[in-house]
């Protein structure tokens, strides 16, 4: 925890009091402190113009005490107090993956579903770099069974935040998993997230997925028979070639996409790494096939 960095004055008593209970050990009363800091300019009877006024000009101090505040509270399994630091916790731009993760965890032990789930749409936007928000998301959506009223909402949630390359992710991903899958819908927002974010490795590893899935769903369909039965008889050489040109085509895609989420992520081999092998293989690159494999087998 960042020391107290100023002498104290009247309106800074209880930040530093905060700290010396926290240097004695007293996690309880620094986290008291620390939130009698926060809401000190309340007490005094400050406008809400003042007191953003206030916060703003003292800020990097403010955030770090709500950070703190936070913190001590859920290490002492004070969730009601947790509560009660969030929405200066919440004032935060950016960056605060545990301020949300404190949140949301005092709003399930309390039980306030709404407010967990107000959380976890602005942990999804204000902490990008938190893939696990993400994830909790479209775990969240696919559970309530509804996916019109997922979409629904997530197009509300992009309206408010077009820069959340996330929440294009996510919608994709929604496409991709569902009961019946839309490719060509899962496609269009994975190619919104990259194009918001260049460097977003799920959704290049997931749009490489919706070519392979493709070749997939056509397949069960009854395409390529010749090609997927393993028989290329001499007899049947023109139709072979066929379907196999036809599905390479798929599979150029896919490694397009895959390749990348491998230069930009290459230790995370469950992102992409099967779906590469099968691209080599697919794609007759023997020489490629056989140096990821021992890449990966080596690990």
């Amino acid at each position: 925890m960042a020391k107290a960095q100023k002498s104290p004055d009247a309106i800074d008593y209880y930040n530093h009091l905060a700290y010396r209970c926290h240097e004695k050990g007293d996690k309880a009363g620094a986290a008291r402190n620390f939130l009698l800091y926060l809401e000190e300019p309340r007490r005094r009877g400050m406008t809400a113009a003042q007191q953003d006024s206030l916060y703003k000009a003292d800020k990097r101090v403010y955030d770090q005490a709500a950070v703190n505040a936070m913190y001590l509270f859920f290490s002492t399994g004070d969730m009601d107090g947790v509560l009660k630091a969030m929405p200066y916790g919440r004032r935060i731009e950016k960056g605060v993956s545990n301020v949300y993760i404190t949140s949301m965890e005092a709003a399930k032990e309390k039980g306030m579903n709404d407010l967990y789930l107000e959380l976890l749409k602005e942990g999804v936007v204000k902490c990008p770099q938190n893939e696990s928000f993400a994830d909790q998301l479209i775990e969240y959506y696919e559970k309530t069974g509804n996916p019109g009223k997922a979409q629904a909402e997530l197009d509300n949630l992009i309206a408010q935040h077009p820069e959340s390359a996330d929440l294009w992710y996510i919608k994709g991903a929604l496409y991709f998993n569902a009961e019946k899958r839309d490719n060509i819908s899962a496609r269009s927002c994975f190619s919104k997230a990259i194009a918001l974010d260049e460097q977003h490795v799920r959704a290049c590893a997931a749009m490489g997925n919706t070519y392979i899935q493709d070749v997939n769903e056509l397949r069960n369909q009854g395409k390529f028979p010749l090609f997927f039965s393993g028989s290329n008889q001499q007899v049947k050489q023109s139709v072979y070639k066929k379907e196999l040109a036809e599905v390479q085509t798929y599979y150029y895609n896919a490694r397009t996409y895959l390749e990348m989420a491998r230069r930009m992520a290459p230790e995370k081999y469950p992102l992409w790494g099967e779906q590469l092998l099968s691209c080599y293989k697919i794609l007759n690159q023997k020489d490629k096939y056989d140096a990821l494999y021992k890449e990966m087998n080596e690990e």
